[in-house]
Protein backbone atom coordinates (compact mmCIF):
# COMPACT_ATOMS: atom_id res chain seq x y z
CA UNK A 1 0.00 0.00 0.00
CA UNK A 2 1.56 3.59 -1.53
CA UNK A 3 -0.02 6.42 0.69
CA UNK A 4 0.52 9.67 -1.99
CA UNK A 5 0.42 12.80 0.89
CA UNK A 6 0.61 16.56 0.14
CA UNK A 7 3.08 17.78 2.33
CA UNK A 8 2.35 21.74 2.08
CA UNK A 9 -1.26 21.29 2.70
CA UNK A 10 -2.37 22.61 6.32
CA UNK A 11 -1.79 25.23 8.71
CA UNK A 12 1.31 23.05 9.76
CA UNK A 13 2.70 22.07 7.45
CA UNK A 14 5.35 20.87 6.74
CA UNK A 15 6.46 19.59 10.21
CA UNK A 16 3.02 17.83 11.71
CA UNK A 17 2.42 16.46 8.08
CA UNK A 18 5.86 14.60 7.55
CA UNK A 19 5.59 13.84 11.70
CA UNK A 20 2.40 11.59 10.49
CA UNK A 21 3.80 10.20 7.56
CA UNK A 22 6.72 8.69 10.22
CA UNK A 23 3.49 7.36 12.55
CA UNK A 24 1.41 5.97 9.95
CA UNK A 25 4.49 4.11 8.21
CA UNK A 26 5.99 2.59 11.33
CA UNK A 27 2.10 1.75 12.67
CA UNK A 28 0.49 0.74 9.70
CA UNK A 29 3.50 -1.09 8.23
CA UNK A 30 3.30 1.44 4.11
CA UNK A 31 4.92 3.23 1.69
CA UNK A 32 4.25 7.26 1.54
CA UNK A 33 5.64 9.66 -1.16
CA UNK A 34 6.04 12.85 0.20
CA UNK A 35 4.95 15.67 -2.18
CA UNK A 36 6.28 19.23 -1.74
CA UNK A 37 9.07 21.44 -1.47
CA UNK A 38 12.38 18.98 -0.94
CA UNK A 39 14.56 21.38 1.12
CA UNK A 40 11.87 22.51 3.15
CA UNK A 41 10.30 19.08 3.63
CA UNK A 42 14.32 18.08 4.44
CA UNK A 43 14.82 20.91 6.82
CA UNK A 44 11.86 20.23 9.08
CA UNK A 45 12.72 16.83 8.91
CA UNK A 46 16.56 17.74 10.41
CA UNK A 47 14.45 20.19 12.90
CA UNK A 48 12.15 17.36 14.30
CA UNK A 49 14.94 15.01 14.19
CA UNK A 50 13.08 12.57 11.81
CA UNK A 51 14.89 10.16 9.51
CA UNK A 52 12.80 10.80 5.87
CA UNK A 53 15.33 8.80 4.02
CA UNK A 54 12.30 6.17 3.19
CA UNK A 55 10.29 8.03 2.19
CA UNK A 56 10.87 9.40 -1.61
CA UNK A 57 9.95 13.07 -2.10
CA UNK A 58 7.99 14.51 -5.62
CA UNK A 59 9.79 18.02 -5.79
CA UNK A 60 7.65 21.07 -6.38
CA UNK A 61 8.31 24.97 -5.48
CA UNK A 62 4.30 25.87 -5.94
CA UNK A 63 2.35 25.74 -2.59
CA UNK A 64 -1.51 26.06 -2.82
CA UNK A 65 -2.49 28.70 -0.34
CA UNK A 66 -5.88 28.34 2.01
CA UNK A 67 -7.29 32.17 0.91
CA UNK A 68 -6.38 30.41 -2.98
CA UNK A 69 -9.60 30.98 -5.12
CA UNK A 70 -10.68 26.91 -5.82
CA UNK A 71 -11.50 27.08 -8.98
CA UNK A 72 -8.09 29.14 -9.80
CA UNK A 73 -5.59 26.43 -8.40
CA UNK A 74 -5.97 24.37 -11.04
CA UNK A 75 -5.13 26.57 -13.85
CA UNK A 76 -3.05 28.86 -11.93
CA UNK A 77 -1.49 26.02 -9.52
CA UNK A 78 -1.05 23.29 -11.73
CA UNK A 79 2.32 22.16 -10.95
CA UNK A 80 1.64 22.65 -6.85
CA UNK A 81 2.10 19.66 -4.15
CA UNK A 82 -1.56 19.35 -4.31
CA UNK A 83 -2.42 19.32 -7.61
CA UNK A 84 0.76 17.09 -8.44
CA UNK A 85 -0.29 14.45 -6.11
CA UNK A 86 -3.35 14.03 -7.85
CA UNK A 87 -2.02 13.37 -10.83
CA UNK A 88 0.10 10.90 -9.45
CA UNK A 89 -2.62 9.27 -7.98
CA UNK A 90 -4.61 9.91 -11.38
CA UNK A 91 -1.86 7.87 -13.06
CA UNK A 92 -1.71 5.10 -10.65
CA UNK A 93 1.54 5.97 -8.57
CA UNK A 94 -0.39 5.30 -5.45
CA UNK A 95 -3.02 3.77 -4.12
CA UNK A 96 -5.08 7.12 -1.93
CA UNK A 97 -3.96 10.84 -1.43
CA UNK A 98 -4.30 12.76 2.00
CA UNK A 99 -3.73 16.58 1.98
CA UNK A 100 -4.85 19.10 4.65
CA UNK A 101 -4.66 21.51 2.26
CA UNK A 102 -7.45 24.16 0.94
CA UNK A 103 -10.66 22.30 0.78
CA UNK A 104 -12.86 23.97 -2.15
CA UNK A 105 -9.37 23.64 -4.26
CA UNK A 106 -8.81 20.16 -3.37
CA UNK A 107 -12.27 19.03 -4.12
CA UNK A 108 -12.24 20.85 -7.46
CA UNK A 109 -8.86 19.72 -8.38
CA UNK A 110 -10.21 16.28 -7.53
CA UNK A 111 -13.12 16.55 -9.36
CA UNK A 112 -11.06 17.50 -12.56
CA UNK A 113 -7.85 15.48 -12.26
CA UNK A 114 -9.09 12.16 -10.92
CA UNK A 115 -12.51 12.70 -12.26
CA UNK A 116 -15.76 11.37 -10.71
CA UNK A 117 -17.16 7.95 -11.12
CA UNK A 118 -19.39 7.33 -14.34
CA UNK A 119 -23.31 8.53 -13.47
CA UNK A 120 -22.57 10.35 -10.23
CA UNK A 121 -23.69 14.00 -10.55
CA UNK A 122 -20.98 15.56 -7.50
CA UNK A 123 -18.55 14.10 -5.17
CA UNK A 124 -19.41 14.60 -1.62
CA UNK A 125 -17.33 15.35 1.64
CA UNK A 126 -18.49 12.27 4.02
CA UNK A 127 -17.65 13.05 7.85
CA UNK A 128 -18.63 10.92 10.67
CA UNK A 129 -20.33 12.24 13.05
CA UNK A 130 -18.76 10.93 16.85
CA UNK A 131 -22.34 10.06 18.55
CA UNK A 132 -22.90 6.16 19.48
CA UNK A 133 -23.75 5.09 16.81
CA UNK A 134 -21.71 6.88 14.30
CA UNK A 135 -23.85 8.83 11.97
CA UNK A 136 -21.94 9.43 8.72
CA UNK A 137 -22.58 13.20 7.25
CA UNK A 138 -22.57 13.73 3.77
CA UNK A 139 -22.16 16.61 2.20
CA UNK A 140 -19.91 17.79 4.87
CA UNK A 141 -18.69 21.10 2.94
CA UNK A 142 -18.12 20.41 -1.11
CA UNK A 143 -21.09 21.39 -2.35
CA UNK A 144 -22.81 24.57 -1.52
CA UNK A 145 -25.90 25.14 -3.74
CA UNK A 146 -27.49 21.12 -4.71
CA UNK A 147 -30.47 19.45 -6.53
CA UNK A 148 -32.61 16.69 -4.90
CA UNK A 149 -30.74 14.70 -7.97
CA UNK A 150 -27.39 15.28 -5.62
CA UNK A 151 -28.87 14.66 -2.52
CA UNK A 152 -30.55 11.21 -4.04
CA UNK A 153 -26.70 10.20 -4.59
CA UNK A 154 -25.47 11.41 -1.47
CA UNK A 155 -27.80 8.93 0.37
CA UNK A 156 -26.54 5.74 -2.12
CA UNK A 157 -22.76 6.55 -1.55
CA UNK A 158 -23.65 7.06 2.32
CA UNK A 159 -25.34 3.72 2.15
CA UNK A 160 -22.60 1.86 0.49
CA UNK A 161 -19.86 3.77 2.83
CA UNK A 162 -21.37 2.56 5.75
CA UNK A 163 -21.97 -0.68 4.44
CA UNK A 164 -18.91 -1.36 3.53
CA UNK A 165 -16.55 0.49 5.78
CA UNK A 166 -18.24 0.38 9.11
CA UNK A 167 -20.31 -3.14 8.15
CA UNK A 168 -23.82 -1.40 9.33
CA UNK A 169 -25.90 -3.64 7.74
CA UNK A 170 -29.23 -1.87 5.78
CA UNK A 171 -28.34 1.48 7.23
CA UNK A 172 -30.86 4.16 7.55
CA UNK A 173 -31.05 7.49 5.79
CA UNK A 174 -32.12 10.78 7.00
CA UNK A 175 -32.34 14.04 5.38
CA UNK A 176 -31.56 17.40 7.56
CA UNK A 177 -34.45 19.70 8.24
CA UNK A 178 -35.94 21.86 10.57
CA UNK A 179 -39.24 19.18 11.13
CA UNK A 180 -39.80 15.35 10.61
CA UNK A 181 -43.11 16.26 8.65
CA UNK A 182 -42.25 15.50 5.10
CA UNK A 183 -43.66 19.03 3.89
CA UNK A 184 -41.28 21.05 6.42
CA UNK A 185 -38.16 22.74 5.39
CA UNK A 186 -37.33 24.83 1.88
CA UNK A 187 -38.52 23.66 -1.57
CA UNK A 188 -35.41 21.81 -2.08
CA UNK A 189 -36.32 19.64 0.96
CA UNK A 190 -39.74 19.13 0.72
CA UNK A 191 -38.75 17.78 -3.20
CA UNK A 192 -36.15 15.96 -1.99
CA UNK A 193 -38.10 14.17 0.61
CA UNK A 194 -40.02 12.67 -2.10
CA UNK A 195 -37.01 11.66 -4.03
CA UNK A 196 -35.45 9.63 -1.53
CA UNK A 197 -38.90 8.62 -0.46
CA UNK A 198 -39.06 6.70 -3.81
CA UNK A 199 -35.86 5.39 -3.99
CA UNK A 200 -36.37 1.79 -3.29
CA UNK A 201 -32.18 1.49 -2.64
CA UNK A 202 -31.64 3.42 0.14
CA UNK A 203 -33.59 2.51 3.57
CA UNK A 204 -34.62 6.33 3.98
CA UNK A 205 -36.47 6.94 7.23
CA UNK A 206 -37.49 10.83 6.65
CA UNK A 207 -36.52 13.93 8.38
CA UNK A 208 -34.44 14.17 11.33
CA UNK A 209 -33.63 17.14 12.90
CA UNK A 210 -30.09 18.21 14.47
CA UNK A 211 -31.44 17.82 17.72
CA UNK A 212 -32.19 14.23 17.15
CA UNK A 213 -28.74 13.33 15.50
CA UNK A 214 -27.33 11.87 18.72
CA UNK A 215 -30.26 9.37 19.51
CA UNK A 216 -29.75 6.31 17.10
CA UNK A 217 -32.50 8.10 14.25
CA UNK A 218 -30.38 7.47 11.63
CA UNK A 219 -26.77 5.95 10.50
CA UNK A 220 -26.52 8.43 6.92
CA UNK A 221 -27.60 11.95 7.33
CA UNK A 222 -28.26 13.53 4.14
CA UNK A 223 -27.89 17.77 3.45
CA UNK A 224 -26.26 20.12 1.31
CA UNK A 225 -22.32 21.02 1.82
CA UNK A 226 -23.14 24.63 3.42
CA UNK A 227 -25.61 23.04 5.75
CA UNK A 228 -23.87 19.93 6.87
CA UNK A 229 -20.20 22.12 7.10
CA UNK A 230 -22.74 24.50 9.59
CA UNK A 231 -23.82 21.53 11.59
CA UNK A 232 -20.24 19.86 11.24
CA UNK A 233 -18.79 22.49 12.47
CA UNK A 234 -21.39 23.58 15.34
CA UNK A 235 -20.78 19.84 16.53
CA UNK A 236 -17.17 20.54 16.33
CA UNK A 237 -17.33 23.81 18.71
CA UNK A 238 -19.75 22.77 21.06
CA UNK A 239 -17.45 19.70 21.68
CA UNK A 240 -15.07 22.00 22.63
CA UNK A 241 -17.17 24.45 24.33
CA UNK A 242 -18.09 21.12 26.52
CA UNK A 243 -14.56 20.01 27.25
CA UNK A 244 -13.15 23.45 28.39
CA UNK A 245 -16.04 23.63 30.94
CA UNK A 246 -15.67 20.76 32.03
CA UNK A 247 -11.82 21.11 32.60
CA UNK A 248 -12.77 24.22 34.45
CA UNK A 249 -15.47 22.50 36.26
CA UNK A 250 -12.67 19.86 37.48
CA UNK A 251 -9.79 22.36 38.43
CA UNK A 252 -11.92 25.37 40.56
CA UNK A 253 -10.68 23.66 43.73
CA UNK A 254 -9.08 21.00 45.66
CA UNK A 255 -12.54 19.07 46.09
CA UNK A 256 -12.84 19.24 42.83
CA UNK A 257 -9.54 18.24 41.42
CA UNK A 258 -10.04 15.05 43.56
CA UNK A 259 -13.47 14.34 41.73
CA UNK A 260 -11.23 15.06 38.15
CA UNK A 261 -9.17 12.43 39.46
CA UNK A 262 -11.81 9.59 40.36
CA UNK A 263 -13.30 10.52 36.59
CA UNK A 264 -10.06 10.81 34.85
CA UNK A 265 -10.32 8.15 32.41
CA UNK A 266 -14.00 8.81 31.05
CA UNK A 267 -13.01 12.19 30.64
CA UNK A 268 -10.76 11.01 28.33
CA UNK A 269 -12.47 8.84 26.17
CA UNK A 270 -15.27 12.04 26.28
CA UNK A 271 -12.44 14.32 24.76
CA UNK A 272 -11.10 11.73 22.39
CA UNK A 273 -14.50 10.76 20.70
CA UNK A 274 -15.10 14.54 20.06
CA UNK A 275 -11.37 15.23 18.92
CA UNK A 276 -11.36 15.53 15.13
CA UNK A 277 -7.73 13.86 15.05
CA UNK A 278 -9.38 10.61 15.97
CA UNK A 279 -10.86 10.50 12.73
CA UNK A 280 -8.20 12.14 10.60
CA UNK A 281 -9.91 12.95 7.75
CA UNK A 282 -13.06 12.65 5.40
CA UNK A 283 -13.18 10.91 2.25
CA UNK A 284 -14.77 12.53 -0.98
CA UNK A 285 -16.84 9.89 -2.01
CA UNK A 286 -17.86 9.56 -5.47
CA UNK A 287 -14.20 9.70 -7.25
CA UNK A 288 -12.46 6.95 -8.84
CA UNK A 289 -9.68 6.91 -6.87
CA UNK A 290 -9.43 7.66 -3.08
CA UNK A 291 -9.35 11.17 -1.71
CA UNK A 292 -8.83 11.97 2.10
CA UNK A 293 -9.17 15.70 3.29
CA UNK A 294 -7.89 16.15 6.76
CA UNK A 295 -8.48 19.21 8.80
CA UNK A 296 -6.41 22.18 8.06
CA UNK A 297 -5.22 22.25 11.63
CA UNK A 298 -4.09 18.50 11.90
CA UNK A 299 -1.49 17.33 14.18
CA UNK A 300 0.74 14.52 13.41
CA UNK A 301 -1.75 12.04 15.25
CA UNK A 302 -4.89 13.54 12.75
CA UNK A 303 -2.38 12.98 10.09
CA UNK A 304 -1.54 9.43 10.82
CA UNK A 305 -5.11 8.58 11.41
CA UNK A 306 -6.28 10.38 7.97
CA UNK A 307 -3.72 7.88 6.18
CA UNK A 308 -4.87 5.08 8.63
CA UNK A 309 -8.70 5.94 7.36
CA UNK A 310 -6.96 6.08 3.50
CA UNK A 311 -6.04 2.80 3.90
CA UNK A 312 -9.10 1.44 5.18
CA UNK A 313 -11.21 3.36 2.67
CA UNK A 314 -8.52 1.55 -0.13
CA UNK A 315 -8.93 -2.15 1.27
CA UNK A 316 -12.48 -2.04 1.49
CA UNK A 317 -13.84 -1.57 -2.25
CA UNK A 318 -15.83 1.37 -1.48
CA UNK A 319 -15.37 2.83 -4.88
CA UNK A 320 -15.67 -0.02 -6.91
CA UNK A 321 -19.12 -0.63 -4.76
CA UNK A 322 -20.56 2.82 -5.08
CA UNK A 323 -20.03 2.38 -9.42
CA UNK A 324 -21.79 -1.06 -9.40
CA UNK A 325 -24.99 0.24 -7.73
CA UNK A 326 -25.37 3.43 -9.83
CA UNK A 327 -24.36 1.03 -12.96
CA UNK A 328 -26.66 -1.20 -11.93
CA UNK A 329 -29.25 1.50 -11.19
CA UNK A 330 -28.35 3.14 -14.79
CA UNK A 331 -28.86 -0.21 -16.22
CA UNK A 332 -32.21 -1.04 -14.91
CA UNK A 333 -33.53 2.27 -16.10
CA UNK A 334 -34.98 3.00 -13.26
CA UNK A 335 -37.02 6.28 -12.49
CA UNK A 336 -34.40 9.19 -11.24
CA UNK A 337 -34.17 12.41 -10.93
CA UNK A 338 -32.69 14.90 -13.10
CA UNK A 339 -30.31 17.58 -12.27
CA UNK A 340 -33.13 20.06 -12.57
CA UNK A 341 -35.10 18.19 -10.33
CA UNK A 342 -37.90 17.00 -12.80
CA UNK A 343 -38.30 13.43 -12.85
CA UNK A 344 -38.00 11.16 -15.66
CA UNK A 345 -37.52 7.20 -16.73
CA UNK A 346 -33.91 7.55 -17.69
CA UNK A 347 -30.35 6.77 -17.16
CA UNK A 348 -28.19 8.99 -14.31
CA UNK A 349 -26.98 11.79 -16.80
CA UNK A 350 -23.27 12.01 -16.40
CA UNK A 351 -21.76 15.23 -15.03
Amino acid sequence: MKIILDAMGGDNAPEEIIKGAVLAADEFNIDVTLVGNKQKIEDAAAECRLDISRFPVVHTDVEVEMEDDPLSVRREKKDSSMCLGLRLLAAGEGDALVSAGNTGALFTASSLIVRKIHGIHRAAIASIIPVSPPVLLIDAGANVTVTSAYLDHFAIMGSVYMRCVMETRNPRVGLLNNGAESGKGTALQIEAYQVLSRNKNINFVGNIEANKIGFDCCDVLVADGYTGNILLKSIEGMGKLFNDSLKRCFSSDAKSRFAGYLVKGRLREFKTRFDASTYGGAPFLGLNRPVIKAHGSSNARAIKNAIGQAIGYSKTGVIQEIAGEISRIMAEGVKVISEEGSGSVANVPEV
